[in-house]
């Protein structure tokens, strides 16, 4: 596996919402200017110190939602104004952006430390502590007794390293974002059900192939679709749902997946029933029923359009895709907008009926052991950061931008200003404060649709896997084998559902992984880790 957090079971990611968050107290404090935000006059700091002094503190921000787009002049940024007279304080933030890590490790070769820094990953986080660079922040939470209320206790857990809470999280992630779709429109021709387990499913993808479900007269459908991500893994990657993914879960595995049963870790990698998932997943390819472009579809977009083109029955894809913008994509590419929906996950062999896992709380928001050194510095810096999660009047102007140009306020509910009438270019960088927005906002991502999206997701979260193992554990850097172990198991399996390799060899693959990839010393150091984190004892 890869000394990665990502590779030693790479997490989903993904980030879309439903549910609107109420602001009602939003239009009376705001200005009828848009260039101007308010103050909301509601600084939320349990123990004031020092009130009247103002702080210059940095913020490294690693969470922002366009971090390559530079910030404006104060001048120009109503939300920084807004932010510092609240707060009475003078804020620097600095972009992190893809060279993140170089350019915090130069700050601080530099001397030149910031007050608050957030991790876009929790093993990262944790690397920096190691490293001297986070505070510790159990004391000074005790005067901030509200804040960690804000969290769900789900999120607040990861952000525990040896004992000691070590940062806040950051942007939250959503679960469930992907789901099972089906052509409805060529389940109703071909007087077909929903498919509830492996062997229905199977004949509703032949069907889909091999019946002319569209009607052309032509054999130009198929019944699934699928992607190999650049890394090579039929299991989790860093491209996301990828469609076999979901038939391991089935069966109640997962390749690159560990996880902890009856106290004790375990790695999918040589479990049997991961044989028995790629069994089936060479069926279906066996069969003809997966497309077969699934080979050369390395990303989220090339999968996209086979849904836009119309010529798959069964494939996984996000909640959006029946927002106006997809369904034109489909009209644009196919010539129609099939009846898609999206149903349960079917029940595998073993009554296993998973989606995908719940999210872990990966990005983590902390202060800087050199803020420390200023008592008055560090709580101000924590009263900014309460300030950012529990501030309901100030959190539509850092989830939406700028009042009466990219969103307004009637009767208290607030609502996106469409962004075709106005150049977003020129405040996009108003995303780099909306890492606060809740994971159930529909006002921020703006759904055309809410009742279908809304429905979509209650789908697919009813149907999502606790975790809390992933992706806590990770590859020891010293581990000469961690990347060797992780390319042979995604070459193992991908030949095996290929036929390149017979599955009758599935006993020498575990072998090999066990001596000469030293797989039980992966797990000796995952144990450890989560013993670590007190996951297991």
């Amino acid at each position: 596996m890869k000394k990665n957090y990502a590779s030693a079971l790479l997490s989903m990611t993904v980030i879309l919402g439903v549910v609107a968050a109420g602001c009602s107290k939003a239009e009376n404090t705001a200005s009828p200017s848009a260039s101007v935000a308010p103050s909301t006059g509601a600084t939320q700091s349990a123990k004031p110190v020092e009130a009247d002094k103002k702080y210059k503190v940095s913020f490294y921000n690693t969470v922002g939602y366009r971090l390559t787009t530079p910030m404006p002049a104060k001048e120009q940024d109503p939300i920084r104004q807004m932010i510092e007279k609240d707060n009475n304080m003078d804020l620097d933030m600095i972009m992190g952006g893809e060279n993140w890590k170089d350019k915090l490790n130069l700050l601080i070769s530099s001397n030149q430390i910031p007050d608050i820094v957030s991790f876009p990953d929790r093993a990262s986080a944790i690397k920096y502590y190691d490293q001297g660079l986070l505070a510790d922040l159990d004391d000074l939470l005790k005067e901030f007794p509200e804040l960690p209320k804000a969290f769900d206790p789900s999120r607040l857990e990861p952000m525990k390293y040896k004992g000691h809470m070590i940062g806040l999280p950051a942007s939250e992630a959503v679960g469930g974002v992907n789901g099972w779709w089906i052509n409805n429109t060529w389940l109703k021709k071909l007087n077909l059900s929903v498919p509830t387990n492996p062997q229905e499913l199977l004949n509703v993808m032949k069907a889909f192939t091999f019946n002319d479900p569209d009607g052309n007269g032509k054999n130009d459908t198929y019944g699934y679709v699928a992607m190999l991500p650049k890394d090579g893994s039929l299991g989790y990657s860093t491209s996301g749902a990828q469609g076999f993914q979901q038939i391991f879960w089935m069966y109640g595995v997962q390749p690159n997946f560990v996880d902890v049963k009856d106290g004790k870790v375990v790695v999918y990698n040589t479990d049997a029933k991961t044989k028995e998932a790629l069994t089936f997943i060479k069926e279906m390819i066996d069969a003809k029923v997966v497309d077969p472009d699934w080979v050369t579809i390395d990303d989220g977009l090339k999968r996209d359009n086979k849904m836009y083109q119309g010529k798959v029955g069964i494939m996984i894809e996000d909640w959006r895709r029946l927002e106006p913008a997809e369904t034109k994509k489909m009209q644009d590419a196919g010539g129609s907008v099939p009846d898609w929906k999206q149903i349960a996950p079917p029940k595998g062999p073993y009554g296993d009926q998973i989606l995908d896992m719940k999210p872990f709380q990966q990005s983590l928001i902390g202060l800087s052991k050199e803020a420390m050194k200023d008592p008055g510095k560090a709580k101000r810096a924590m009263q900014f950061i309460q300030y950012l999660y529990t501030n309901k009047d100030a959190y539509p102007f850092l989830a939406y931008g700028i009042k009466d140009k990219s969103f307004t306020v009637t009767n208290g509910t607030p609502k996106l200003i469409d962004r075709s009438t106005y150049n977003e270019k020129e405040i996009e960088w108003r995303y780099n404060y909306a890492f606060v927005r809740k994971a159930t906002d529909g006002v921020y991502f703006d759904f055309q649709k809410p009742d279908i999206t809304n429905a979509n997701q209650k789908i697919n979260t009813s149907y999502l896997k606790d975790n809390n193992v992933n992706p806590r554990v990770f590859d020891d850097p010293a581990d000469p084998m961690s990347q060797d172990r992780l390319k042979y198991a995604n070459e193992m399996m991908l030949k095996f559902v290929t036929g390149k390799e017979p599955l009758t060899n599935w006993d020498t693959y575990v072998k090999t992984l066990q001596d000469k990839f030293k797989l039980n010393d992966a797990i000796a150091n995952y144990t450890k880790q989560l013993q670590g984190d007190g996951v297991i004892k």
